[in-house]
């Protein structure tokens, strides 16, 4: 066999390049075969929490956010995700990310059930003048069947007009905050075992007969 050193490193850096110095022997079979070895372990902290879009999607994601990770010298690659020791998921890890939070998800979690559904008789088309007026209301609903609180967050979107004779407005977005560049609105909940959450988002479009 042919011995390199593992277990852990003391990274090196220079101006173009950080080495890595591995301190612990690895033995390492001279059978051809390809073999993968930790070169270093680390623990930084995680906040915990979910995320939903019903829009696109209703199950709840649970996710990691993770801060501190630029002092490790990680390199850029495919990236394997475990959580409570069971493989969920390959994401990939980029070491120019410019955020000082990195985000990786968890996996879905069944347990935080989520619905998306026109409120119809609040849904209507009208005739104002030349100008055909559309309302839309929907009802996002939570409930947490868990028996541990959840932290939530819900994203949806207005609609955004390219368009100078297409106007969008928001009616009612049940105190969610809306980014007017984007029209993504973000509500946060905190959901105790059992709970249900309602929120009621709207908006109106108008555009000239015939657009």
């Amino acid at each position: 066999g042919v011995k390199v050193r593992s277990g852990n490193a003391l990274s090196l850096q220079n101006q173009l390049e950080t080495e890595f110095d591995i301190q612990l022997p690895y033995t390492v079979v001279s059978d051809g075969k390809a073999v993968n070895v930790d070169i270093q372990q680390s623990e930084i902290p995680a906040i915990y929490s979910y995320f939903v879009t019903p829009k696109m999607d209703k199950d709840a994601f649970l996710m990691a956010s993770i801060t501190g990770w630029e002092k490790l010298n990680l390199l850029s690659g495919k990236m394997n995700v475990y959580f409570e020791n069971s493989y969920v998921g390959e994401s990939y890890f980029n070491s120019a990310e410019t955020e000082d939070t990195i985000k990786l998800s968890l996996g879905r979690d069944k347990r935080i059930v989520v619905k998306r559904e026109p409120v119809k008789e609040m849904t209507s088309t009208k005739f104002i003048g030349g100008n055909l007026v559309k309302q839309y209301l929907y009802e996002i609903s939570i409930k947490n069947t868990k028996k541990d609180n959840v932290q939530l967050t819900i994203e949806d979107q207005l609609p955004i007009s390219q368009d100078n004779d297409i106007k969008v407005s928001a009616d009612e977005l049940s105190n969610g905050k809306l980014n007017t560049e984007t029209g993504k609105v973000v509500w946060k909940a905190d959901l105790k075992p059992g709970d249900t959450q309602k929120i009621r988002f709207g908006f109106t479009v108008k555009y000239p007969k015939g657009k």
